[in-house]
């Protein structure tokens, strides 16, 4: 699969100054640069156009597009990711773990979404941190997995990228402000830059562990 990553700079602006001059692509994704503070009560008003914007562009690049966004739901705010392909909006994904207090709340829509490239499943936030949200996608068989984040500080959120990777068997891209890592079914990352505009080849392979334990002492057979 063929993905372009971009992590500076908004959506409308790749798409006027940067778009004719990347290479054609399977999958176009931002993070939260790419389409800002979004209300959903303008956006159904028909005063913003964002989603409109993201359709569109995915219908010119012929492929799929994720955006990170952050959603006002009538005065509730939450962490988001939209995702288009080829002209249509498929969904928005929330994020449904949260680690600190903030205005933001946590929403609840993990999701596969069947597309041109693949499935693709959707991680925002601070849901990387959380293991078992990879898991869901991953045993709702999505090929690959697209965490939409605000900005790296520390390591620690590329350690939880390739643990979610390896422990789910699903290769994992985090596009962030600024950064962009891709995590392989190894734990291993497979490209990583800091460049605003990121094209890449990523090998949609999976795999599955055979996970056994030892149990012992917990539990006491009687016959009656």
């Amino acid at each position: 699969m063929k993905a372009c990553f971009v992590t500076g700079g908004s959506l409308n602006a790749f798409w006027q100054e940067k778009l004719e001059k990347t290479a054609k692509c399977d999958l176009l994704a931002f993070g939260f640069n790419g389409l800002g503070l979004v209300s959903y009560k303008r956006e159904l008003e028909g005063k913003s156009e964002f989603f409109h914007d993201a359709a569109g562009l995915s219908k010119a690049v012929g492929g799929v597009v994720i955006s990170g966004c952050d959603t006002d739901t009538y005065g509730i705010f939450r962490h988001s990711a939209l995702i288009a392909d080829r002209g249509r909006i498929l969904g928005v994904s929330d994020m449904s773990f949260s680690l600190d207090e903030s205005e933001f709340r946590a929403g609840g829509n993990f999701r596969v979404y069947e597309t041109g490239a693949g499935r693709i499943g959707l991680l925002v936030g601070d849901d990387i941190y959380f293991t078992e949200a990879a898991k869901v996608l991953s045993l709702c068989d999505a090929d690959f997995i697209v965490c939409v984040y605000h900005q790296v500080l520390s390591n620690m959120t590329e350690i939880m990228l390739r643990a979610a990777a390896f422990s789910c068997g699903v290769p994992i891209a985090l596009v962030a402000s600024e950064f962009v890592s891709v995590a392989g079914i190894g734990g291993d990352i497979v490209y990583s830059s800091r460049r605003d505009v990121n094209e890449t080849e990523i090998r949609l392979v999976k795999d599955f562990h055979k996970i056994s334990t030892r149990r012992r002492g917990f539990f006491l057979e009687q016959g009656f």
